[in-house]
């Protein structure tokens, strides 16, 4: 996937030079080896799981997953569950015995990254300290929003908030590569301030978003009431923040428009955006958060810019007020004590997702941690749990995939051979980056203490803020291409345009996606196809507009775009007719960008993994290597999702829902009907073959 800036950038990066008294205190337990545990076999592909009374034809995801599924109901503290949680759960175990060890060593030297990891730990795991301290972590932020008597006093305690990181009371505001000069970094702005999941949200008038805006009232009305506000002063503010964020919503793009390379890179010096947004000051923003030399911003939507700068010279200063308690207690309450994190959780997670439960405390804490202290922890998960061999076998998939691609490229019958030349460039330049960095950012400055878990958070997302992945501290300056956006433990794999490089932290080199005891054409279904999808994200509708630098420009015929949006109109087409739900549908344009990605990952995957083959496998469990192949791409895809979890991701995600991510590609492959001949005309999903989509 290409990762979304607008928050996934909170996972940041730390430091190898404090790492060196942690790891010396702990290498005998902790660093001594590779962990025993990674020899422990797992089945390539278990049969128990398919559902052989549903013909493959009439729904492969069900026929390959249906007995998993049934057999796998959502956990009542996951929203969902898939092998993603399976193995993140799994990660997130053993990193629970590193983090733990650091925490009972009393003894850690002041300043040292055991000291933070160990610190941070405890003081998030001590509720009874979080319950017995209350609201008084937060009364110098509440006091200082008590102050303000102007609008200049909004914009001051707002900008002060937003140096805090989880606070964004209007934007956030990070250093990020030039999209139209990749080598340099410069500052970007993007739209924010909503407290519910979409602009969308405050518009839509059937019955689920009403009912949703009147839970969000009832949600913020609760919150105040715990800030110690009366009821009918609670619903009244309530109200006010409902107002004002649609006012807020209003200007913001779509999350289809956010999904636009063009649309979104609107370079500005401070004079052209003052003269936009003159309501707000600008100079002064930046010298709050102090980088008063930035000169020029990358202004995401001017539209919502515009819109923030006229309610700043129309909405009252009390309500302004209203607005910056509720940002200030939306984002501390998952910290605070017991009743603001369960309101918090009844509603985004029990609301919005169908969540029954909250996860277990110390996983809680976990997560929040790994926010912020993810790479420290992460050189340890590497060293400990992560084999040499998984990133050599890695790297060599990678390169037969990327053989695959080329072959494919330079067979293209609708591409001229210049676009053919920039794109085969481009695919050479590409970096596949896997398991873990080459080198560790620097962590000296993040002060964690032994006072109080929000404090704490506030501090370490202050050093992110200014100074991880995305800190301020590098606008200016030439892009570190060594700078990974995730921590190596992360489950996940993503794509950075601007960059023209795709990563694979270890966390994903686990099985079912990568599994040494498996057969080619399982692993070459599931990591193959992981990869494959992230060399095509270059080659999407969005990063098709990127060059082999990384650079924003378009290096396309006039022939060859207009056949390319050809090609993926029949994909948004086939895309807006899956049903999620009775009436509620995928959006085809919202998802573009990973379905491409799907479809030609995994035709790509299917090529290199022929590339593989010295003669006919023999079958396994009675099925070939090409339909073990598509077995395994279903496998990775297996999931079970609650119908509110299912709801929400369909109206925000960029990806569709993963019964489709399996359907909606493999009955575009003419390569899958080779591989089972039983699907015939008349099956319900059977597509002719004048109706397939066939990009790259």
């Amino acid at each position: 996937m290409r990762r979304d800036l607008l928050w996934p950038w909170a996972r940041k990066i730390l430091h190898t030079i404090m790492l060196i008294s942690l790891i010396s205190t702990i290498q005998a337990t902790c660093l001594a080896a590779v962990d025993t545990s990674l020899n422990e076999k797992y089945p390539a592909f278990n049969l128990s799981s398919m559902d052989l009374s549903i013909h493959p034809g009439d729904d492969f995801h069900s026929y390959v997953n249906g007995k998993w599924i049934e057999n796998n109901p959502v956990p009542a503290d996951k929203p969902w569950y898939s092998e993603f949680i399976v193995v993140d759960d799994r990660t997130t175990e053993r990193i629970r015995m590193i983090v733990e060890q650091a925490a009972n060593n009393t003894s850690a030297k002041d300043g040292s990254v055991e000291q933070k990891i160990g610190l941070f730990y405890r003081t998030g795991l001590d509720t009874a300290t979080i319950d017995r301290q209350g609201l008084v972590p937060l009364q110098e932020e509440l006091d200082r929003i008590d102050s303000i008597t102007t609008t200049a006093d909004v914009q001051r305690v707002s900008d002060h908030l937003l140096s805090y990181y989880i606070i964004r009371p209007f934007f956030s505001f990070f250093a990020y590569p030039d999209s139209k000069n990749s080598q340099i970094t410069i500052a970007w702005l993007s739209q924010s301030g909503l407290g519910l999941p979409d602009r969308d949200y405050y518009f839509r008038q059937d019955n689920e978003s009403m009912k949703t805006r009147e839970d969000y009232l009832d949600h913020v009305a609760k919150m105040f009431v715990l800030l110690g506000d009366s009821p009918e002063n609670a619903s009244r503010n309530a109200k006010t923040i409902l107002r004002m964020e649609t006012r807020l919503a209003n200007s913001s793009f779509t999350n289809v428009e956010n999904r636009d390379a063009v649309k979104t890179y609107n370079r500005m010096t401070l004079q052209e955006i003052e003269a936009l947004a003159p309501g707000f000051n600008w100079r002064q923003f930046l010298s709050d958060l102090g980088y008063p030399g930035i000169e020029e911003i990358n202004v995401n939507q001017p539209a919502f810019v515009k819109g923030l700068s006229d309610m700043m010279q129309t909405e009252t200063v009390d309500d302004w007020k209203t607005f910056l308690r509720w940002k200030l207690i939306r984002a501390s309450a998952p910290y605070l004590g017991s009743e603001f994190e369960n309101e918090s959780f009844d509603f985004i997670y029990r609301k919005l997702y169908g969540q029954e439960q909250m996860e277990p405390r110390w996983k809680r804490v976990l997560s929040t941690e790994s926010a912020f202290l993810g790479e420290p922890i992460g050189q340890l998960y590497v060293q400990k749990y992560f084999a040499p061999e998984s990133k050599a076998e890695m790297e060599e998939m990678a390169s037969n995939l990327k053989k695959a691609f080329r072959f494919r490229l330079m067979n293209l019958t609708w591409m001229e051979n210049s676009t053919k030349a920039r794109a085969l460039e481009k695919l050479e330049a590409m970096q596949v980056k896997v398991g873990y960095p080459d080198k560790w950012q620097n962590y000296t400055g993040m002060v964690i203490k032994n006072d109080s878990y929000i404090e704490n958070v506030f501090r370490a997302g202050n050093f992110i803020f200014n100074h991880g992945a995305f800190g301020l501290d590098k606008v200016g300056k030439p892009v570190d291409r060594d700078t990974w956006f995730d921590p190596p433990q992360d489950v996940n794999a993503y794509a950075y345009p601007e960059m023209n490089a795709i990563f694979f932290p270890a966390g994903i080199l686990q099985p079912p996606f990568f599994n040494p005891d498996a057969d080619d054409a399982i692993n070459y279904g599931a990591i193959g196809f992981n990869i494959g999808h992230e060399i095509i994200h270059g080659f999407d509708d969005q990063g098709r507009k990127f060059d082999a630098n990384g650079n924003l420009t378009d290096w396309w015929t006039a022939r060859d775009s207009a056949a390319f949006n050809n090609s993926t109109r029949i994909l948004v087409d086939q895309y807006n007719k899956f049903e999620a739900l009775p009436g509620l549908f995928v959006n085809g344009n919202l998802t573009l960008g990973e379905n491409i990605a799907d479809l030609g990952g995994l035709t790509v995957a299917y090529y290199a993994y022929q590339q593989t083959l010295q003669g006919e496998p023999e079958k396994i469990d009675g099925f070939t290597g090409n339909q073990r192949f598509f077995l395994g791409y279903a496998q990775f895809r297996r999931e079970s999702i609650r119908n509110e979890s299912l709801r929400t991701l369909v109206l925000t995600d960029v990806h569709s829902p993963s019964r489709f991510r399996t359907n909606g590609v493999v009955f575009n492959m003419p390569e899958f009907y080779q591989a089972f001949p039983e699907i015939k005309p008349g099956d319900k999903l059977y597509r002719p073959a004048e109706e397939r989509a066939a990009i790259w």
